[in-house]
């Protein structure tokens, strides 16, 4: 009897020993793996991120490099009243005189760019290069030599030119610009018609002295009015106005 009681509690310790070892393995293989899951988990968000920090694409604000740069763009409109001169003779209708057509109005388109100002004792003085150009177009009556009159007759007058401008300001009145711009140029004169006696084309190159005011309503848009001194280069018979004004309004950026 006590051989047989000694017998079981042998076997019941014996059991929950084995059964202690068992669970203590499953426990540590199982903790195991959850540490070596964790650790691949984390390792493959490290890649992932490493992988998404290189291969992203880094966006940079213009901004700084904008207001940095040691120039600005200009462009503008311009209008002007405009009077074609000069005469000119075809061999087959004779002569045409373009001052006895009436004044038009010439739009016009400007273009350019211009230095960062540069302060020498409170004179605010910028330089830089500008282009122009300007069309017109208008009914004219043409009379031929026979004394027939063609009244579909359309004058189209074009003025291009380019040079370099200079702007002078005080910096207690940023408001306001004096400005001067040299310019060489081209002005063409070209008349259509249905009826081939009254069409003629003709184009002479010029000098002009430009002086102007530049009144800054904001940082970045201003109007201003100029006075232009044009003068042929060629001898030619046709003609261009000497003293014009023109007014315009211009965006920098």
């Amino acid at each position: 009897m006590k051989f047989s009681r000694a017998t079981n509690v042998f076997l019941f310790v014996s059991l929950s020993t084995f059964a202690a070892v068992s669970w203590a393995q499953s426990t540590s293989i199982s903790l195991r793996d959850a540490a070596l899951n964790e650790t691949k988990a984390k390792g493959i968000a490290t890649a992932s991120a490493t992988d998404a920090q290189t291969g992203m694409m880094v966006l940079k604000d213009p901004k700084p490099e904008i207001v940095s740069r040691p120039w600005q763009y200009i462009a503008g409109f311009t209008g002007q009243q405009f009077q074609s001169k000069g005469t000119v003779t075809t061999d087959s209708a004779g002569t045409f005189d373009l001052s006895q057509n009436d004044q038009t109005f010439m739009p016009g388109l400007m273009l350019g760019v211009m230095s960062s100002e540069l302060n020498l004792k409170n004179i605010l003085i910028s330089g830089g290069l500008r282009f122009n150009g300007s069309l017109a177009t208008q009914s004219v009556s043409a009379v031929m030599p026979s004394g027939v009159v063609v009244d579909d007759a359309r004058l189209n007058t074009s003025l291009l030119s380019g040079g370099v401008v200079l702007s002078v300001r005080h910096a207690k009145l940023a408001w306001l610009a004096v400005t001067v711009a040299p310019q060489y140029g081209t002005v063409n004169y070209t008349q259509s018609s249905n009826n081939d006696f009254a069409k003629f084309s003709k184009q002479a190159s010029y000098n002009a002295l430009n002086y102007g005011l530049d009144f800054r309503l904001t940082k970045k848009w201003s109007v201003f009015t100029e006075w232009s001194q044009r003068e042929l280069r060629d001898q030619t018979e046709i003609a261009l106005q000497k003293d014009n004004f023109e007014l315009g309004t211009k965006v920098s950026w």
